[in-house]
């Protein structure tokens, strides 16, 4: 009998864990996409890293596509945004192509200014799930001058807005 309600009761734990939304932990959780970069030759990796495309329309003249580590009003460092305007709302046509951001930043704490720049994005592989590619730039903290360089890829989940 204790046998029987032990595997009743682990069958429950993994039913209930394996319902588990992944986006509910927010922007702490992996949710399947990466980005790994170095900032001055510091390595740095997050788990979770999404692509948010949103083609023209009524708000936006170009299509946008924006990559980041962290959702809205998050307090989770170290924070890394890259934004990318172009006239081309099928993202399969953005593959193979060396882009310009038109914002590229980087906030190590909510106690120090954004790191920011405009840097390159490189789409290598777009399907319905992910985006993946590659970045770089140079990085001025608006204080003191001094610049930083930045790079690397990322492997991000891709969420459409229609």
């Amino acid at each position: 009998m204790a046998k029987r309600i032990f595997l009743l009761l682990s069958l429950l734990l993994v039913s209930l864990n394996c319902g588990r939304d992944r986006s509910a932990g927010g922007d702490r959780m992996d949710n399947g996409g990466f980005v790994r970069f170095s900032v001055e030759g510091k390595a740095m990796h997050d788990n979770y890293f999404v692509a948010q495309f949103t083609p023209a329309g009524d708000l936006l003249q170009r299509d946008n596509l924006q990559l980041y580590n962290y959702n809205p009003g998050s307090d989770k460092f170290p924070q890394l945004l890259m934004d990318i305007n172009l006239k081309e709302s099928d993202l399969k046509k953005w593959q193979s192509q060396s882009l310009a951001t038109d914002v590229l930043a980087f906030s190590v704490s909510s106690q120090s200014p954004p790191l920011r720049s405009t840097g390159q994005v490189k789409i290598a592989h777009v399907t319905d799930q992910f985006v993946q590619g590659s970045f770089s730039g140079e990085m001025v903290n608006p204080q003191t001058g001094k610049t930083f360089s930045i790079h690397g890829e990322f492997n991000a989940v891709l969420k459409i807005n229609i």
